[in-house]
This record gives structure tokens, sequence and C-alpha cells, in this order.
């Protein structure tokens, strides 16, 4: 269980460029002993540089190693793709993968985790959800100071929304964007209130939907090729969580998805599965990103 690694910086719409940008020009650029070098390659300070190691991590972009030189960042599958199609995060569906990265990762990005998959908060402020979430620390042997959790709930927020007005279409600092913003996941109300936001059946790609399924269910599909739809919705890391699906949204697109033959839904004395088809789910984002327009 782990808050504040991100050193209060929140993920800024264009450091994942950035991240893959530096990787791609060295490995190592993330190393402790290249941080003088890493500052002058990508621009931004020291502390910046930290939060880009964290945030490259949780997200799914790399994974860290240690060698003897250092350490080394590598890109992982996802983080790959992303940088052969979308590195420009201009994509919707390469947001979703994101955030659903993100918001699984109970270790290194509690507060994520705590907010989609176990919070029932749909609607709060700094302090409820500064509360609530210190008590799930304390309940789980993390002992933080409720400064600590607070700083946390401000960079959460900070990833999805910013309660300061402003018209994204004419800010010419990217950097100044929270990355996950045009998920439109959290709404402010004004007045310190947030909301959390359910998405309609047209805000997330089906292919991504799918692929998060796929992954969330890496383990069970190996013996068993169905899936309660149930578990879909209600599930820790499932996607009806993380994305706050509803449950007749996550039916019409279930539904759309077996009109394209990816799948079939069964009804079972009550219960509702999908059986899912033979799909290769690094095939099936590669196609989505080759037809998408951006």
């Amino acid at each position: 269980m782990q808050i504040n690694k991100h050193g209060s910086f929140y993920m800024r719409s264009g450091w994942v460029t950035k991240i893959i940008d530096a990787i791609n020009s060295d490995e190592m650029i993330f190393s402790p002993n290249n941080e003088l070098s890493a500052v002058d390659r990508i621009g931004v300070g020291r502390v910046m540089i930290k939060a880009m190691r964290y945030w490259s991590i949780v997200l799914g972009v790399s994974n860290e190693s240690k060698v003897q030189r250092g350490v080394i960042h590598q890109f992982t599958t996802l983080g790959k793709t992303i940088a052969d199609y979308d590195p420009y995060c201009q994509d919707i569906g390469t947001l979703w993968l994101l955030h659903r990265n993100l918001s699984s990762d109970s270790e290194n990005a509690t507060a994520w985790f705590w907010a989609f998959n176990q919070s029932n908060l749909n609607s709060f402020s700094k302090d409820t959800f500064s509360s609530a979430f210190y008590s799930y620390c304390q309940k789980n042997g993390a002992s933080y100071s409720k400064t600590a959790v607070e700083k946390e709930f401000d960079c959460f927020k900070n990833t999805y929304v910013s309660d300061k007005a402003f018209d994204i279409s004419k800010v010419i600092d990217e950097d100044t964007i929270p990355l996950l913003s045009r998920l439109k996941l959290i709404h402010y109300q004004g007045s310190g209130l947030f909301q959390l936001r359910r998405p309609s059946v047209k805000d997330i790609p089906l292919e991504v939907l799918l692929y998060c399924i796929i992954y969330d269910n890496e383990e069970h599909l190996k013996n068993n090729s169905q899936l309660n739809i149930d578990e879909l919705l209600e599930g820790n890391c499932q996607v009806g969580k993380y994305m706050h699906i509803s449950y007749s949204n996550l039916l019409e697109m279930l539904q759309q998805l077996e009109n394209m033959k990816k799948l079939s839904l069964i009804n079972n004395f009550g219960s509702r599965y999908i059986q899912l088809k033979d799909v290769n789910a690094e095939e099936l984002l590669a196609k989505y990103y080759l037809r998408s327009e951006r």
C-alpha cells in the first residue's frame, strides 16, 4: 500500500509522450544516477523526473528492473502498442487503457484502486474522500498522516479533473491538463464537491472494453471461456467498477460485441454469462488502432 510516490505531481496530458520519447532514447533514463541527464533531455525538474518514473510504472507503460548499472525501463506490451500507434494519447481508448492499469494497482496506486473498486462514494468532497480513505488505510495496517492522505486526494483528483475553470481547447501548455480529463469520469460540481460520472455506451470503444475484460480475467480464462456478467459489473478490478459502467450500458455493449461475433450472451436460469470466442486481445487492439481516426 503506497501513497505520495508521485511527489504530489499529477499525471499531465503530455507526460506519456515525454516518457515514451525518453525510454526510446535511453532505457536507463529514469535510473537515479542519470537524473541530471534526464533533467536535460526531458526538460523538467528532478522531482518531476521521479514522478514520471512512478507514473510510467503504475500506468503500465513500462516495467522497471534493476541491473548492476542502475535501473532499466522497458516498454510493456501495452506501452509498446501505445508507442507504435498513439504516442500522443489522442485516442480515447488509450486513456481508458491507462486508467484501467492505474485503478487496478492496489499496491502502488492505492487511492485510485480504492476509489474505483472499494469506495461507495459517488459524490464527495476533499474532506469526505480523505476521511474515508484514511480509515481504509488504517484498517489495512498503513499508518499515514491525515495530511499525507489529503495530498493524495489532490493528486487523485487532479488526474481526472481540475476545480479551476478553463477551456481545454484554449490551453497552450498541455502539461497543465490532467491526463485522464477527457474520460469525464469525475465531474466538478462546484463548491468543493465532485461526482463520479457513468460513461455512456459511446464513450468506451468496444474493442477496448473487450481487451480489458480479457486481461482482467486472464487467469480464469485459462480454464473457462465463460464469464459471469455480474462479476464483470461488481468484481474488483473489473470493467463495471473501474469504468463505472451501469448494468444496462454494459449489457448493451456486450450485445454489440455479440453482433460483432466476438462473444455470445448466455442466460442460464436467470444468471447471465458471456462466452468468449477465440479472440486474440493484442490483435484486437492493433486492429482497433489501425482503423481508429485520430
